[in-house]
């Protein structure tokens, strides 16, 4: 969007009025609302807070406009001194939990051989799966400078 995001918000709301300088009431487009139930705020920094009065979350109101929680913002130029994240696509809890199932099935496939069990062919590409994964986990829990954390 290239308007600036009060723009882009008033002009998808009814009943707009301003109440003040950077103030505004609308009827909420996340409710069947008869009265303006919605209050909109330009902050100093151009980004748009709503809140609705008859409870609906800031997400069903923008989602109700046909837009994203990131639209309430201006576009945020680079100063080139940000830090290089990198995206993580496990939470903690969840790649303890994986590790977790992986270690699992492994210690029942050795169990089964152990006990002369042939493994078919599904189980043993199974237990492949579960290595690569727990590999893949340990290379995501390597702290820089490449030690890792017990």
């Amino acid at each position: 969007m290239s308007a600036a995001p009060i723009d882009n918000v008033l002009d998808r709301l009814e009943k707009v009025r301003q109440r003040a300088p950077g103030q505004w009431s609308a009827r909420c487009p996340a409710h069947a609302d008869k009265g303006p139930s919605l209050s909109v705020r330009e902050t100093p920094e151009g980004a748009v807070l709503l809140h609705c009065f008859a409870g609906c979350t800031p997400g069903a109101v923008v989602a109700a406009m046909g837009m994203d929680l990131a639209d309430l913002f201006p576009p945020r130029t680079p100063s080139g001194n940000e830090p290089t994240r990198t995206p993580r696509l496990l939470t903690p809890a969840q790649a303890l939990e994986l590790l977790d199932s992986e270690a699992r099935l492994i210690c029942v496939a050795g169990g089964n051989i152990v006990n002369s069990v042939v493994l078919t062919q599904a189980d043993l590409e199974r237990v492949a799966l579960a290595c690569r994964r727990i590999a893949y986990l340990r290379q995501e829990a390597t702290w820089p400078g490449g030690a890792h954390h017990a």
